[in-house]
């Protein structure tokens, strides 16, 4: 403890002029708590160092003009080379700090080291954290370097990342009898089924043969896992003849991810994503990628690092992993149902991972993401207030939907005919990532229309979110063996991610490249025109605090254009909707 003392206390005293905060926790998020046990100094961890791109301020214009074209793996390679010069600058100042186990790749200089060395580098103190009560991890709430370097390394991860990304799916309940009812129009007002979205979309399948060269992916985090016999389940209750076909998803462990199959440990997200993907998708081929975010890794001896050394998140590990891949097997579309509160994510992991999504997008991959279930509250339900110290009140969006590479979809529901915005389903504006021009006839319209609503809660001037909707209530899901109802984002995601790569699976047989990104295409008059606009519903209010006492002004308004509870509308008619995308790109 004295030696931990006296290192924390030279590494205090010796920030001076020259050195840079990078990142700084004002406030930490809800649910994490400082363990009171300090980490040994020479416990070993890792850490990563994200470098500036040499080309960063035309990396935006270099995925815009891929479009056509596509990008390859090599022109990914070229836009995330760092300048040589900033690679040996940050080699020189770990090795003058005692680090010389450090590997660079791309765009990141990946270090082996220890505690106190982390410390020492970086002039801080490591604490062990632990959010609701999880296994700890090593975290600072600021750190520095020098000032030399600032323009070199954009942060260090994950060293100030307090981030917590939820699955946005509803508690489920357990279906112990079937509406009794008649017609299939009253059932599906009640429980979702394949059949249901098949019809009320226009979706079903007329293809020559079964055959598709179209790739979907499921991303599964935070262990997650989808299960074989409750697909197997599902699919001959619910699609019978996709089961009697034999089709089916693989898995795809990446990162120390797992693919066990006791019917215990079927995660209600993965079967809802895969069991959807699957009977929607058909007859697109389907992977889930089950990813680690809490999976082994192993230091240099071969045995495997305390938990809480290990740099595991789920965003950074799935993305690096789909960029490696070759053209013939990268996803033509990936579909992710967890989202966290914007402002729980470091900005600069959030500016990384968002600039990795665009080389997606650039080199054929469709980003869908649901937008998550709190409504002008974000993604967990939060206090509607700033983490930068200030705790200005605002409404709250979610990351990773504020991206702009990324298309964030939102729900509306079942029960009403035309459908209205679900109350929980996540909209607003981003705070880190400006509005984009394909969004500003749609955003200004909609803006106008509040007539003032919360205008002093959000900035009109920033990425505005969902970008699309579709259903996501009371989906009928098999988990455990059991059939259970469904709500939330995540259920809406899946479905129209299926619709993207249905409409691939036409473009490919066309001859066309898959559609990549999406986002300016959706914005288009082409497009908007074959959407059912949803004018009714209002999601979920935050609670905000004034003098007279807690004010709870309500949520986003659905209206007419673009909103902020289902964005441009809902793809009633996939017919139309798949002909603009097959035949107008």
């Amino acid at each position: 403890m004295a030696l931990r003392l006296l290192v924390g206390a030279c590494a205090l005293a010796g920030l001076g002029a020259g050195a840079a905060s990078v990142e700084k926790a004002h406030v930490i998020p809800d649910g994490w708590q400082q363990l009171a046990d300090a980490p040994d100094p020479a416990q070993p961890m890792r850490m990563s160092l994200a470098l500036r791109h040499a080309n960063a301020d035309g990396l935006t214009s270099s995925i815009r003009s891929s479009l056509r074209d596509g990008l390859s793996l090599d022109d990914v390679a070229r836009l995330r080379t760092p300048e040589q010069r900033d690679v040996g600058s940050v080699h020189r100042w770990l090795a003058g700090n005692g680090i010389t186990h450090a590997r660079t790749d791309k765009d990141w200089v990946h270090v082996h080291t220890t505690v106190g060395q982390a410390e020492k580098l970086l002039r801080t103190r490591l604490h062990r954290y632990s959010y609701q009560g999880k296994p700890a991890v090593l975290r600072t709430r600021e750190y520095f370097i020098p000032d030399e370097l600032a323009h070199v390394v954009r942060f260090v991860h994950p060293v100030a990342n307090f981030m917590t990304p939820e699955h946005d799916v509803a508690a489920s309940r357990i279906i112990d009898h079937r509406p009794a009812v008649v017609h299939r129009r009253d059932e599906c007002s009640q429980l979702i089924t394949p059949d249901c979205i098949l019809d009320a979309y226009k979706m079903r399948y007329k293809g020559s043969d079964g055959r598709s060269r179209a790739r979907l992916a499921v991303a599964g985090f935070l262990d997650q896992f989808a299960n074989y016999a409750d697909t197997d389940q599902f699919l001959g209750r619910y699609a019978p003849a996709l089961a009697h076909s034999g089709y089916n998803f693989s898995v795809e462990l990446v990162g120390g991810g797992t693919n066990p199959q006791d019917r215990a440990k079927a995660g209600s997200e993965a079967n809802l994503d895969i069991q959807y993907a699957l009977a929607v998708g058909y007859p697109s081929h389907i992977t889930y990628y089950s990813t680690g975010g809490r999976g082994v890794k192993l230091n240099d001896s071969g045995l495997p690092y305390p938990e809480e050394y290990s740099d595991n998140e789920p965003y950074l590990e799935l993305v690096e992993h789909l960029l490696a891949k070759p053209d013939d097997e990268l996803p033509h579309v990936l579909t992710m149902s967890y989202a966290d509160d914007e402002l729980s994510v470091p900005r600069p992991y959030a500016e990384r991972v968002c600039d990795l999504f665009g080389l997606l997008t650039g080199r054929g991959t469709s980003v869908i993401v649901a937008s998550g279930d709190g409504g002008a509250q974000g993604g967990r339900n939060a206090k509607c207030q700033t983490n930068d110290g200030k705790a200005r009140q605002t409404a709250m969006a979610t990351f990773p939907g504020t991206c702009p590479w990324v298309t964030a979809v939102g729900a509306v529901t079942n029960s009403d005919s035309p459908p209205h915005g679900a109350l929980f389903s996540t909209g607003g504006f981003s705070q880190w990532f400006d509005r984009p021009h394909w969004q500003d006839r749609a955003v200004d319209g909609y803006v106008e229309a509040l007539h003032g609503h919360m205008q002093q809660f959000y900035d009109a001037k920033k990425r505005a979110i969902p970008d699309i909707s579709c259903v996501g209530t009371h989906f009928t899901t098999i988990v455990g063996g059991d059939e259970v109802a469904l709500d939330g984002t995540s259920a809406s995601a899946p479905v129209f991610a299926a619709m993207i790569a249905r409409a691939n699976d036409a473009r490919l047989r066309h001859g066309k490249r898959p559609l990549g990104w999406l986002n300016e295409r959706l914005y288009s008059d082409e497009v908007r025109r074959v959407l059912q606009d949803t004018t009714e519903g209002r999601s979920k209010s935050c609670t905000f605090q004034t003098p007279s006492g807690p004010w709870t002004p309500g949520g986003w308004p659905a209206k007419p254009g673009w909103d902020a509870i289902t964005g441009l509308g809902v793809p009633n008619d996939f017919k139309t909707f798949e002909r603009v995308l097959v035949q107008g790109y």
